[in-house]
């Protein structure tokens, strides 16, 4: 059985730094603080049905027309990238401008990773780093932008976490390590003041995760919690494989072994929220609700109280429910597939599409009260950005 991760970052090797950047290494760190300083409540037990069976789960009622939720803005970018083949989508907004990643393949083995400033009044684009590697994701918090950048080696991935000031172009190293024995390089996710991610340090005995914090106010790298599964003719301990991070604090799902009996949950850092469940394509939490992605279902689960919780079908069972993004307490943004982004409202329980059924769409991003997602196809790359606040 794998120990193999469902992360989707990436990590390390040499650095091209451009004109104007330094190079240096977050030391300051603090050890074992709460996430978000939440005070750990009393543990719930987790209920034992499969998700399909807790609760009921009311259908949120389906209107045809799409929605207008702001200003909406379209932006062109394929002509510079004529002649290429690109997968690329917005992976942060700050100011007037849309950050965004590139990764070239230069051989079978070798990959060459950009990363792009495009300013939306000028229609410029501006290459602000480069790195003979992969970058494997991109995210960011405040004037910060972070990414993983990797490398194979013969002993597995390695991989670092760094950070680009957008005011003063230096860059920083926040994290770095290998990833060996099959586990992943680590995931980035953000609230409004920190992002997160996990380390494992994989031995053929043992795996142990470590779940960080990088916090911009502080300056300093926390470490949260450290997890440890035993390998051998029995498993034992805890291994958590993937979380998400929002301004509600942390949300878990890890798999607990007993004499490698696994029992996997889904709760929050602070136990307020915890399901037995498995088979998640996406999860994401706010402070009342608790979305869930599943093959052919989304469903929006209360934290609190008894009232029933909602559910979305996709047009055919076979698609996935993912990209949760919550705009308020009430109102999400989620992906049907890779074709179309709904808008739910789970205060009047109705869902209407915010796009077509068309091209590829992008994950969506949530940024300062703006929706920024990209659409592509053969000939087209378009971002789109959607400020709700006017």
């Amino acid at each position: 059985m794998s120990r193999k991760t469902f992360f989707t970052a990436a990590l390390t090797l040499t650095l091209v730094v451009t004109a104007g950047c330094t190079d240096s290494t977050v030391t300051k760190q603090h050890s074992k603080v709460p996430a978000d300083q939440a005070q750990a409540a009393p543990i719930v037990e987790p209920v034992t049905a499969p998700l399909s069976d807790y609760g009921k789960y009311v259908p949120l009622k389906r209107q045809s027309e799409t929605v207008t939720l702001g200003s909406h803005q379209t932006y062109n970018l394929s002509p510079f990238f004529t002649g290429q083949t690109v997968v690329i989508a917005p992976d942060y907004l700050y100011q007037q401008s849309i950050y965004y990643m590139h990764v070239k393949q230069t051989s079978d083995t070798a990959s060459k990773s950009y990363i792009y400033r495009y300013s939306q009044g000028s229609n410029d684009n501006q290459v602000l780093h480069t790195v003979n590697r992969t970058i494997g994701m991109m995210t960011g918090v405040s004037h910060y932008l972070f990414w993983v950048e990797y490398n194979q080696i013969k002993s597995g991935q390695k991989w670092a976490i760094r950070s680009l000031d957008l005011k003063t172009g230096n860059i920083n190293m926040l994290d770095q390590g290998i990833s060996r024995y099959d586990t992943a390089i680590p995931y980035l996710d953000t609230s409004s003041k920190r992002v997160s991610w996990m380390t494992q340090e994989a031995t053929p005995v043992r795996t142990k995760t470590i779940l960080k914090s990088f916090d911009i106010g502080e300056d300093a790298i926390i470490i949260h919690q450290d997890y440890l599964l035993k390998e051998g003719k029995k498993r034992d301990g805890l291994y958590p494989f993937d979380f998400r991070r929002s301004d509600a604090g942390l949300i878990l799902h890890t798999s607990t072994f007993k004499n490698s009996h696994q029992t996997p949950t889904l709760e929050t850092f602070d136990s307020t929220f915890k399901r037995r469940m498995n088979g998640l394509i996406d999860f994401e939490h706010n402070k009342k609700y608790v979305s869930i992605g599943e093959e052919g279902s989304a469903l929006f689960m209360p934290k609190k109280g008894r009232q029933p919780g909602y559910q979305f079908k996709p047009s055919d069972n076979r698609l996935t429910a993912d990209a949760f993004r919550f705009l308020s307490a009430d109102r999400v943004i989620f992906r049907e597939s890779m074709m179309r982004l709904w808008y739910a409202d789970l205060a009047r329980g109705t869902v209407a599409p915010l796009t077509d059924m068309a091209h590829t769409t992008s994950k969506p991003i949530y940024v300062n009260g703006k929706l920024a997602y990209g659409v592509s196809d053969d000939e087209q790359i378009e971002f789109h950005v959607i400020d709700l606040k006017k």
